[in-house]
């Protein structure tokens, strides 16, 4: 029976039923050390900058709780403290960590001077450990490009603005300029590479766009802090055949090279502005041959010259809303009549980081463009907690079955959660289940 079967079929009694009999935060918590058995012990080992004289609270409860507080779509860090500050919730952090004797949980303003001075590379190092975990149980394999390549999706955002100068690292706009409504807006942004498998986009890179310094004659932007990210990527998943997936902006030859260079595959949205020759010849040939390559909705052409390099493009053609779209990818994947309306569903796929990705981020759960501490550092840490914690989130929605009968959307998930954690004590016998195995399907 299929998903849609079983939500027509289920009645209310019978939905109450099933839920009853489920602890969301206990079902939260196995997915969590199925698929990242090592995480608790890795948030622990997280470099401390305090002094060993003033910890109360060490790093893996002060990290698990922020994580916590994301899951369960907390807007903010005082309402954090006050939803936590139960009993239950607090035996059952100290459970799920095996502290025995937990007394309070951390106030925000310890949370937020531990992230002050915590090195981001700390919280990056403990998402590649998730990354490589997850390829290496090989539960997503069926998701790879043409059965070969990793869809990492790369794209900017805006995370922050002021109308007053943050720090140093700010960029700036400037709008009506020189007219008596002039002013300047300053921003953070940030650049997401996210690993796109089904229906989930898991954070793989995280690339902050910003100036070096207040004085720079040229203000950081998306494709410098590519060539940052891109080689970041390389040196951490050295092996890893990936396909780069991007907007119209990145289909550029220092894209294409960096590209080769890394032995890596791109499939790229192309917008006719882009690269005007390629254009042309694309419009050309498609005048000629297109009787011959035409499959439905589908029509590519391989091996256009574009410098010293071959570029393939694909077309796909489709109605939305009554109102036909067209969209055309550049690649260097061979194109071939199996595997055409493949590669256009994959560059098509590149949405998913604004609407599974940002969006969500911002506007359904996470609240990432709320400023959590006014300290630059701690806004990095903040944000990747967040990266962290949307990973495990959507193993969890995506992975527990009971998700598959049971119609949630994401701020009821989070809401079931909070209310578990709340008031749900997990048991001695709940923690030894931990160590069994379980099963758990995307599909």
């Amino acid at each position: 029976m299929n998903v849609l079967g079983e939500l027509k079929l289920i009645t209310r009694k019978e939905k109450r039923n099933l839920e009853k009999d489920t602890n969301y935060f206990l079902e939260f918590v196995r997915i969590k050390e199925h698929f990242f058995k090592d995480l608790n012990e890795r948030l622990k080992r997280v470099k401390d900058h305090r002094h060993q004289s003033y910890i109360t609270y060490d790093a893996d409860i002060l990290l698990l709780v922020l994580m916590l507080k994301s899951i369960c779509n907390l807007k903010s860090m005082r309402s954090m403290t006050d939803n936590f500050n139960k009993d239950e919730c607090i035996e059952n952090i100290g459970k799920i960590l095996g502290i025995e004797e937990l007394e309070e949980l951390p106030h925000y303003d310890t949370i937020n001077d531990f992230l002050v001075g915590l090195d981001p590379s700390e919280l990056e190092n403990i998402r590649t450990y998730m990354i490589k975990e997850l390829l290496k149980k090989r539960s997503l394999e069926e998701y790879r490009i043409n059965g070969k390549y990793w869809g990492v999706i790369v794209d900017g955002t805006g995370l922050y603005s002021f109308k007053e100068k943050h720090c140093e690292h700010c960029l700036k706009r400037v709008y009506n300029k020189g007219t008596e409504n002039e002013k300047t807006i300053y921003m953070h942004h940030v650049l997401e590479a996210k690993l796109v498998v089904g229906n989930m986009v898991l954070s793989i890179g995280t690339e902050f766009i910003e100036n070096e310094s207040e004085d720079v004659e040229k203000q950081d932007c998306e494709l410098r802090a590519f060539y940052r990210l891109a080689e970041r990527l390389k040196n951490t998943y050295k092996r890893l055949p990936i396909c780069i997936l991007g907007d119209s902006l990145y289909a550029c030859e220092p894209v294409f090279q960096i590209c080769n260079d890394y032995k890596w595959k791109y499939l790229i949205r192309f917008k006719e502005g882009r690269i005007k020759t390629i254009a042309a010849e694309f419009a050309a040939i498609k005048e000629i041959e297109k009787k011959e390559k035409e499959i439905g909705d589908t029509y590519w052409i391989k091996d256009i010259s574009y410098n010293d390099r071959k570029i393939n493009m694909i077309e796909f053609t489709t109605v939305e809303k009554e109102e036909e779209k067209r969209f055309v990818f550049v690649t260097d994947i061979n194109i071939t009549k199996r595997n055409a309306k493949g590669l256009a569903a994959a560059g098509r796929s590149r949405w998913k980081i604004e609407n599974e990705g940002f969006n969500n981020q911002k506007n359904i759960r996470y609240e990432i463009e709320h400023a959590n501490s006014h300290d630059y550092n701690a806004m990095k840490n903040h944000y990747l907690l967040t990266q962290i914690a949307d990973l495990i989130m959507q193993l969890y929605e995506n992975g527990l079955k009971i998700f598959k009968t049971v119609k949630k959307t994401a701020k009821e998930i989070s809401s079931d959660l909070l209310e578990a954690i709340r008031t749900r004590r997990l048991t001695d016998e709940d923690i030894l289940k931990l160590a069994n195995p379980i099963q758990v399907r995307f599909t």
